[in-house]
């Protein structure tokens, strides 16, 4: 690269990004993205070109592009030209858009940038050259810090291979509670960074994904291993909320629907919700499953025991319940909405508990005349629960209790409940789409699943060990793109105390006839009952 050439590149595919796009009729997305990179880079020492390619707008910002195409950078870059337009007819595949954008670019960093998004740091470019220089080995992919129009945190980074499926870090934060870079399983495309290097070696973005292509180019320089990292240093905000919808097939919802298939029919796993499992046989040894947290070696399930001195009663719920108030609420709360659920939902009175513990809950609804199953993986625990069962009397038979030997699978037959009930356990599972496979398994036809789980508090992952507590709007996505459930009643985000405890999120899904999600019912049953 000779003396006179850019170092960074900023690729900007335009289509309909004008004043004319935005809902209010006031934001001129495109022109404003201009300005700001003018403020920003004009005491910028980085060498940088700026290039356009229009898709074949039909609104205002196409002679927005013309215009900036005419303006001159004026001091120290001198005269030269602010930006480059490529106009070309309207294709509709933003992957060719972005394609032809890497062909015309000469720097060694390529920044593709949205043309709805505002940049607010002073000396970006200077900034994201550094960020390279400074970081670890095989350094490839960075993204900045994205806010939304309200000046909150939209995205600090994504994962896609997490229990949680494919979520923003630090959604709805205040920007200023991030302050370090994180490596993370992806950036978002919107202010997307990569070594020119990354581009030779993984290839061009797949133009057959109509949405999602940086999570497929991303995936697959992690397989040549590349690294990714989000960094604070950098800030932008996205305006895509404040636009209008556009009419182009990417953006329809058979279009979206059409890019998720294509993505799981090339990488075997759903790109929103994945099955962990899934995917760390099918990638095992490769430079995909980095993350030790998520694809360590199993770790032993259930946890050893810290004794082997088996449990008394007293040392569990049932000794607490008579005499804790607080204990005793909250379970009573967790009766009344197994009960609601079962009785309002369900076809028929068989339940099963995952995660039952001692078998109280088990046991206050066996009272009411349905039939339990608990199921468990603490083998004194589940010597505590029928030690009590034994005692009791109940209209529709005693409560069973089973050990759990697989967190992967459980120890009961197909389509042998009408209920299932995931109380305080759902955010332990080391594979919650594989837990809700084994669900769909064991529920009969229209049989329901309620969820108990607490509310994460803080934005930012909070994962300790296994646990992964969800936010209503990721819990409310991984069940609506597991393509398994129907969900009759989604989690609502509250901070106020609910029934079961303050921040609870609850949730019933139901199992519909596979025909109604159009999947066979062969892809849905990957395991067998144990036992």
């Amino acid at each position: 690269m000779s003396e006179s050439s850019p170092r960074v590149s900023v690729l900007i595919p335009n289509y309909n990004n004008g004043r004319e796009s935005s809902e209010s009729g006031r934001r001129d997305f495109i022109g404003d993205l201009l300005k700001s990179l003018r403020d920003t880079l004009i005491d910028d020492p980085t060498p940088v070109e700026i290039i356009i390619t229009d898709d074949g707008s039909t609104d205002d910002s196409l002679a927005t592009c013309r215009e900036w195409a005419t303006q001159k950078w004026r001091g120290w870059r001198g005269e030269g030209a602010f930006c480059r337009l490529i106009e070309m007819d309207h294709c509709g595949v933003l992957s060719i858009v972005a394609n032809r954008l890497m062909s015309e670019a000469r720097g060694e960093i390529c920044v593709r940038l949205d043309g709805d998004v505002v940049i607010h740091t002073p000396n970006w470019a200077e900034k994201l050259v550094e960020v390279f220089e400074a970081g670890p080995s095989k350094l490839g992919i960075v993204g900045p810090k994205q806010l939304s129009p309200n000046g909150f945190v939209h995205s600090a980074g994504d994962w896609v291979l997490h229990p949680r499926g494919y979520h923003h870090l630090g959604q709805g934060i205040a920007a200023d509670y991030v302050t370090r870079a994180i490596e993370v399983d992806h950036v978002m495309g919107c202010f997307y960074c990569f070594k020119r290097d990354v581009w030779e070696e993984v290839g061009r973005y797949d133009e057959t994904i109509l949405r999602g292509q940086t999570v497929d180019f991303g995936l697959r320089a992690r397989m040549k291993g590349w690294r990714c990292f989000c960094t604070p240093v950098i800030s932008f905000t996205h305006y895509h909320s404040e636009r209008k919808k556009r009419a182009n097939v990417a953006d329809t919802d058979p279009g979206m629907a059409g890019a998720l298939d294509r993505f799981r029919e090339k990488w075997g796993f759903d790109r929103l919700a994945p099955d962990l499992d899934a995917v760390a046989e099918r990638y095992s040894g490769t430079p995909l499953l980095w993350n030790a947290r998520w694809f360590s070696p199993a770790l032993p399930w259930p946890p050893p025991q810290k004794t082997a001195v088996p449990r008394t009663v007293e040392s569990t719920t049932w000794g607490g319940y008579g005499s804790n108030e607080a204990l005793r609420q909250a379970m009573d709360a967790r009766v009344h909405i197994a009960l609601e659920t079962i009785q309002s939902h369900a076809p028929g009175r068989r339940a099963i508990q995952v995660n039952c513990r001692d078998g109280l809950l088990c046991h206050l609804l066996a009272k009411q005349g349905i039939e339990c199953i608990g199921v468990d993986g603490d083998p004194t625990l589940l010597d505590v629960a029928r030690q009590m069962a034994g005692k009791a009397d109940y209209p529709a038979g005693s409560p069973k209790f089973v050990q759990q030997i697989d967190a992967r699978c459980l120890p009961v037959e197909d389509r042998s409940v009408d209920a299932v009930l995931l109380f305080d356990d759902f955010e332990r599972h080391p594979n919650p789409i594989g837990l809700l496979r084994e669900v769909w398994r064991v529920l009969d036809v229209e049989g329901v699943m309620a969820i108990l789980t607490p509310e994460r508090p803080n934005p930012l992952d909070a994962d300790v060990d296994c646990l992964h507590p969800y936010r209503a709007h990721e819990l409310n996505t991984q069940l609506r793109y597991s393509r398994l459930f129907e969900v009759v009643h989604p989690a609502e985000s509250s901070s106020a105390e609910s029934a079961g405890g303050g921040g609870m999120l609850f949730v019933i899904a139901r199992r519909p006839d596979p025909a109604k999600f159009g999947i066979p019912q062969k892809e849905l049953v990957t395991t067998q009952a144990a036992g």
